[in-house]
């Protein structure tokens, strides 16, 4: 009988506060916005390079949204983990790509972009079709895409 109090005592909170959760995650607009596949425009769009946000399902958001979010650049595929908040804050961390080789060209383009793709420290929704990231990379510190879908 003892047991089944001692259980009973820690399974009632659990459920309660699990209750409590919200299954369904709600975006702000802003964030909402970022899910899909853009192309880089500017400063230089001599390759054509993809960055695709996904939501990090794994890790819901709280006050910072967690993006799974991949391309392809001038040579390499590539994923990075891409953080936003609310107010236009953003951060990469986990940059990792595949290794083909490529011009030297091709490769110093794709070097200068992973640099900057980094450094980002801001987003913007120029329109709902254009998005800017602001870096503290490689001159002019502004990444200019436009959505493909």
């Amino acid at each position: 009988m003892r047991f089944l109090t001692i259980i009973f005592l820690f399974l009632i909170p659990f459920f309660m506060l699990n209750g409590c959760r919200s299954k369904d995650v709600i975006l702000a607009p802003q964030i909402a916005n970022l899910v899909g596949t853009w192309r880089l425009v500017e400063p230089d769009s001599s390759y054509t390079v993809t960055l695709i946000f996904a939501l990090d399902t794994a890790n819901p958001p709280l006050d910072i949204t967690p993006f799974l979010a991949n391309g392809k650049s001038s040579v390499n595929d590539y994923s990075v983990r891409l953080f936003a908040t609310i107010d236009g804050m953003m951060s990469a961390e986990n940059l990792g790509s595949t290794k083909k080789a490529g011009t030297p060209e091709a490769n110093k383009f794709e070097q200068r972009y992973f640099t900057n793709l980094k450094a980002v420290v801001r987003f913007d929704m120029i329109t709902p079709d254009k998005l800017r990231l602001q870096h503290g990379g490689e001159s002019p510190h502004v990444m200019i895409y436009e959505r493909i879908n």
